[in-house]
């Protein structure tokens, strides 16, 4: 049994080889063949290629070469051709138009004529070493003999035509594949043309036609141009191939003169009818049972890479077939030949390569119709599921698709957009780069392509318009004084301005608040001063009162003036004090600043402030440097913030405690610091004891204006220093600092 099956896997392969190769050998005996035959003379039609304009073009070159060599190469293409012959420049051309002209651009005409001239110049050279040309003068001498010699040796082109151009054709056993004569009177005017080849035809109408022809006709209409195109004058031109150069012209870069396309795809036909024999093999063998073939693995292959593999096969397959020149160098054997391989061996290889090249191609003809024929027997469902892998990554794709389109969602406009960008333009690359393997069917894909794309960014701009429209309300609400308002949904692209907001909601309501604080202050300090003015002048109002009874009693008297005294110059200083910190808040005081020792200055406010000291039962423990410390400080302001402090000390601190002045000399600043154990609670904001007329004892029965600490900090501010309170229950620490 095992021995039968091999027997058939055996049979199975010769009739799966011969399958391919028979078709295979076909083409590679067929396509060369085929293209001699095309390219033979009597095929070509010189009526539907690019030779006959080429040739009237080469008139003009060779008669622009010859007015050159008349006038030392000093001649424009504008001169030769817009002139009697004359050397002439571009401003003397200028002048020469006609009273018929309305405008014309001279300097653009003489630019593009020289263009012109150049390329029909290069065409020309490319010409000149498969043509044979000849130029005669109006008595049929020779003017230029290139290729045939001087006429004592050979007589000229014009001669060896001149039998066959009265029968219209080249005779058969002619030297030449085609020739061509234009002849032009004394005026410029086509005379008469001829053009042979071995089949008559309308050539010679066709060539007379694109002779008569206006080469510069565009000018009159771009640049309203009227002057008329000077053709050669008494001049016959003459020009050939000879047929042993033909063969070469054809296979060369510039063959593209006689492409005619008269190839009607017959190659391509009869390709795509054996490639149907071999597409009909490969559905047909799997049915006969004993043969057990179309289950092979090399038949279980993706979809994806089917589909590619025929699309590359089919894109090449259309390349050699319509264009018969491509791949027909015969590379293989001109190299054996160049080095010394027979021809025989030579061609032979020649020939096995090009059948390796169309094996290749029907084996994946063969190969991609044996696995599409599994879509049959497993069914379309079942296929897709097991056989198609964007099926299977269908889910890792959307996946992938939705976090990259939740990604460009959610752009953090804080970063660098740089990687962002970078993803973007590399999906695109990705899919235009998969597009453009499909060659003519990348039309519809990138069609496709551009309708989703053009849904997904109109979907992308609407998500982007929702997100806007949350900002907006969100800023609305702000604006409208909702400072605890929230942005309960997803802002995207825009998430980095839900902290933004925040910030600015915070902002608003901590300036809100400053304005009730500031409010509250101002209602407070209208209510003090006006407690604290009214308190002193009250009492002085009372005992002038007292003083006007004439019984009064002279020890009576002498007491009320003191006190009288010391009421008015209680509110003498509370008044000073109320201009001291309006100024200091105004910023409008004029500060001294000097370099003073401000141990020192310390040192002379303990002393003035002795006898208070002394008046208290107050310990006070001073530690202050022995070296001079030197700071620019205006001395009469801060001499008024220290003994603001000590006085404040004086009033406020517990009998029978101890006091602590402190004195830090660092590197980069000084730092004072008092500390007193406060006679009644601290039960106020450390940071509000600064402000103005707030008192330590909210009864204000101790004398004072309740601004010594703000004069304080104000002073200490203005000069560029930092004072801060601190409490620790009863303990109360006042810190300044001012940097070196």
């Amino acid at each position: 049994m095992d021995t039968k099956l091999k027997n058939y896997h055996k049979l199975t392969e010769v009739i799966v080889a011969l399958v391919i190769l028979l078709p295979s050998l076909a083409m590679m005996i067929i396509r060369p063949h085929y293209i001699r035959q095309q390219n033979k003379q009597e095929n070509l039609s010189f009526t539907e290629s690019g030779l006959l304009n080429q040739l009237v073009e080469n008139c003009y070159v060779l008669y622009g070469e010859e007015l050159q060599s008349k006038n030392n190469n000093t001649l424009s293409a504008y001169d030769m051709f817009f002139s009697t012959g004359e050397t002439k420049t571009a401003e003397s051309t200028s002048s020469e138009t006609t009273d018929s002209q309305d405008y014309t651009d001279i300097d653009s005409v003489v630019y593009d004529m020289e263009e012109k001239y150049n390329d029909w110049q290069s065409d020309f050279s490319h010409l000149r070493t498969y043509l044979e040309y000849d130029v005669l003068d109006g008595e049929s001498k020779d003017i230029i003999d290139t290729n045939r010699g001087s006429t004592e040796e050979k007589n000229s082109l014009y001669t060896a035509l001149s039998n066959m151009r009265t029968r219209g054709v080249l005779d058969e056993d002619s030297e030449y594949a085609f020739a061509a004569i234009v002849e032009y009177n004394e005026n410029g005017t086509v005379k008469s043309t001829s053009f042979l080849s071995q089949q008559k035809g309308a050539e010679s109408q066709m060539l007379n036609e694109i002779a008569k022809q206006n080469p510069t006709e565009e000018f009159s209409d771009y640049y309203n141009f009227r002057r008329t195109f000077q053709k050669p004058q008494s001049r016959i031109y003459c020009f050939a191939m000879i047929n042993a150069v033909l063969p070469d012209f054809l296979e060369s870069d510039y063959s593209y003169y006689l492409e005619t396309g008269s190839y009607n795809g017959d190659l391509l036909v009869l390709c795509l009818a054996l490639a149907g024999f071999v597409a009909l093999g490969a559905l047909l063998l799997p049915f006969v049972q004993p043969l057990q073939t179309g289950e092979e693995k090399i038949f279980h292959t993706p979809f994806e890479i089917i589909f590619v593999t025929g699309i590359c096969a089919i894109s090449i397959a259309e390349s050699i077939l319509t264009d018969p020149s491509a791949l027909n160098t015969q590379a293989i054997y001109n190299v054996l030949t160049s080095i010394g391989t027979p021809e025989l061996p030579a061609t032979i290889l020649q020939y096995t390569w090009g059948l390796f090249g169309w094996i290749a191609l029907f084996a994946v003809v063969y190969w991609t119709v044996g696995c599409l024929r599994t879509m049959l027997t497993m069914g379309l469902k079942r296929y897709i599921k097991k056989r198609v892998l964007i099926y299977r990554i269908w889910p890792w794709l959307c996946k992938l698709c939705r976090n990259t389109y939740d990604g460009l969602l959610h752009i953090n406009l804080k970063d660098d957009s740089n990687r962002a960008l970078l993803k973007i333009v590399l999906i695109n690359f990705i899919i235009l780069g998969f597009i453009s393997l499909m060659w003519f069917f990348g039309i519809g894909a990138l069609v496709v392509y551009s309708i989703a794309l053009f849904f997904l960014l109109r979907k992308y701009l609407r998500r982007i318009q929702d997100q806007y429209q949350l900002l907006l309300e969100a800023t609305n609400e702000l604006a409208k004084g909702n400072l605890n308002g929230t942005i309960p949904e997803d802002l995207g692209v825009f998430e980095p301005f839900r902290e933004e907001i925040s910030k600015i909601q915070t902002g608003f309501s901590k300036a809100v608040d400053e304005e009730v604080k500031s409010t509250k202050m101002k209602t407070d300090l209208i209510t003090n001063v006006s407690h604290d003015l009214k308190t002193p002048l009250t009492a002085i109002i009372t005992y002038v009162d007292l003083l006007k009874q004439e019984d009064l009693p002279e020890e009576e008297r002498k007491r009320y003036i003191q006190i009288l005294d010391q009421k008015a110059n209680r509110l003498k200083i509370l008044i000073e004090d109320l201009f001291e910190i309006s100024k200091a808040t105004s910023k409008t005081v004029t500060l001294n600043i000097m370099d003073i020792d401000i141990v020192s200055l310390l040192r002379q406010v303990k002393l003035e402030l002795q006898d208070k000291i002394d008046a208290t039962d107050l310990v006070f423990r001073w530690q202050l440097p022995e070296e001079k410390v030197i700071l620019p400080l205006d001395s009469q302001r801060t001499y008024r913030v220290f003994e603001n402090l000590l006085v404040n000390i004086t009033k406020y601190a517990m009998p029978g405690t101890r006091v602590y002045v402190n004195m830090e000399n660092t590197e980069n600043h000084v730092k004072i610091i008092m500390k007193n154990i406060s006679a009644t609670e601290l039960n106020f904001n450390p940071s509000e004891i600064t402000e103005r007329f707030v008192r330590g004892d909210s009864s204000r029965n101790t004398e004072g204006s309740g601004l010594g600490l703000a004069i304080a900090k104000s002073f200490t501010e203005l000069q560029g220093g930092r004072l801060e309170v601190l409490t620790d229950a009863d303990l109360f620490t006042v810190e300044i600092t001012f940097l070196k």
